[in-house]
């Protein structure tokens, strides 16, 4: 195994997943996890947790250090699937809740020195809905959660999801554009190379495009298994985030497959010959 590493590598851990989920590691014990990784030459973890109530902020701050690793980022769509709060909710009040919620999640990035990530959690435009509407509600929503962010110096990772599973920021343009809309330096895009392959027409042109408004990357196969074990040549996409200096995380958030653990290996071993090509 190669020890100069050109990027940062882990995965993404959920401490209870709905079925069907795509998490490689689901432990509701999230120490074991921070374990198994350390133990496995993994850099970082992503947490997703629905509430950042669950967890002892300073306590995992302390023993994800102490193994030798980083947080990369924090999950927030199991507050979607268990408790339907989006930002872009006809009612008001679970747009408030949604907000609520992701301000404390950036309490927690905060202590964890780590973005706070807004994937299904900016909801969609539903029947009878628009997407003016619905931009009108995500511009509000976001601006009131970065007021709050930005007192903390917490990125806020806004994912470009594809179409089967959302019909609002699909790409890294639609993304920009809400930033900019924005306007806060604090909210950035998160990239997944999963759904890249299915709304991007290249792999580079929106890595570049992002520049240092990158703030996060998914790394998984066309299958949305772990990297390798399919179809996505990830070599030109490496060599974008090289030339923006992109120095954070590549976590896979995958299918788990047959063995999720195992899953994360085959994924990582693949990712370190790609690197030797970048070298």
């Amino acid at each position: 195994m190669i020890t100069k590493k050109a990027f940062k590598i882990g995965a993404s851990v959920c401490v209870k997943a709905p079925a069907g989920a795509a998490f490689p590691i689901v432990d509701p014990d999230i120490y074991r996890s921070i374990d198994w990784l350390s133990s496995n030459d993994f850099d970082s973890i992503e947490v997703h947790i629905p509430s950042p109530d669950l967890v002892d902020g300073a306590r995992l701050k302390d023993y994800i250090a102490r193994k030798g690793m980083c947080a990369s980022s924090i999950g927030t769509g199991l507050a979607v699937a268990y408790e339907g709060l989006t930002m872009t909710a006809k009612e008001r009040i679970i747009r408030d809740k949604a907000v609520e919620r992701l301000m404390r999640q950036c309490d927690l990035g905060s202590q964890l020195n780590c973005p706070v990530i807004i994937g299904s959690m900016r909801g969609k435009v539903e029947e009878g809905d628009t997407y003016e509407a619905v931009d009108r509600r995500m511009i509000d929503a976001t601006k009131r959660l970065m007021d709050y962010a930005e007192g903390l110096c917490v990125d806020v990772v806004i994912e470009a999801i594809d179409r089967s599973e959302t019909n609002y920021l699909k790409t890294a343009d639609e993304v920009l554009e809400l930033i900019d809309k924005v306007g806060s330096k604090y909210l950035k895009v998160h990239l997944d190379t999963f759904h890249m392959n299915i709304e991007e027409t290249d792999w580079k042109e929106p890595v570049l495009k992002c520049g240092e408004r990158l703030g996060h990357v998914h790394i998984a196969d066309n299958t949305r298994l772990y990297p390798g074990s399919g179809m996505i040549d990830f070599i030109p996409f490496l060599k974008a985030l090289k030339k923006i200096n992109y120095n954070r995380s590549l976590i896979m958030e995958i299918y788990p497959g047959n063995d999720g653990y195992q899953s994360c290996i085959l994924g990582r071993d693949y990712l370190l010959k790609c690197f030797e090509a970048l070298l």
